[in-house]
């Protein structure tokens, strides 16, 4: 389990390495570049064996698809998640895909899915994700909440990095997703990538995975120098 620079998680872990979505701003295809994870970016690969690290006993907030996108997972691994998650409910599950998939394979009750986009209407019909990534922002959002049932949380970023074309959001594309997300009563977690830029309106609400962790945490009992966890989900 790594720790993270991610400012709404605790740590990822990812048992999958590859994307085939090709984002010209995609800082997980930069990172394999200079890593090497994996031969062929555009070929995912499944690790199950980096599954082992889920059996941490300290709850934690976990982005399990950081260097992919779970959308584009083959059946058979997001089964191996769905049991790894279901041995190991002391933790949060947060996964991110810019498919339509919610996740309908996953069982685990502590996971949380979400759709990440960057620009535009959204979305043009129902759909029942729990949370939106808006990151790297890149023109303004409108979001169609009466579409999105199930959102809770909206997680707003720039883009970073040197990456020529490199588009610098604009504060009133923020203050307009602010805005859209209060009248509906919609968390708002802005990155430090926007802090300089929205200077006194710089604002991160809880994200919604922390409600469920922090619950959780208030059962934590000590006893014989170990944790006993009890689960009430």
């Amino acid at each position: 389990m790594n720790k993270t620079k991610i400012d709404w998680c605790d740590s990822t872990v990812n048992c999958v390495y590859g994307c085939t979505n090709g984002c010209d701003y995609c800082y997980a295809r930069k990172l394999n570049k200079r890593f090497h994870f994996i031969d062929n970016w555009k070929e995912p690969e499944f690790f199950p064996e980096r599954l082992e690290a889920l059996t941490s006993k300290k709850p934690k907030a976990i982005f399990m698809d950081s260097m992919s996108d779970y959308g584009l997972w083959e059946i058979e691994w997001l089964q191996a998640v769905d049991k790894a998650m279901a041995e190991n409910p002391q933790h949060c599950y947060i996964f991110l895909t810019k498919t339509n998939k919610k996740g309908t394979k996953f069982k685990t009750p502590n996971v949380f899915f979400g759709k990440s986009i960057t620009q535009g209407i959204y979305p043009g019909r129902e759909e029942y994700f729990d949370f939106l990534s808006i990151e790297p922002l890149h023109a303004p959002v409108g979001i169609n909440f009466d579409l999105l049932p199930n959102l809770r949380q909206v997680i707003i970023g720039a883009e970073t990095g040197n990456r020529k074309g490199k588009i610098k959001p604009k504060k009133e594309w923020v203050d307009s997703l602010v805005k859209q997300c209060d009248k509906h009563n919609v968390r708002v977690f802005m990155k430090e990538s926007l802090r300089d830029l929205m200077g006194s309106d710089f604002r991160q609400d809880q994200c919604i995975w922390y409600d469920m962790l922090n619950k959780e945490n208030e059962n934590v009992c000590w006893k014989y120098g170990l944790y006993k966890y009890i689960y009430k989900w």
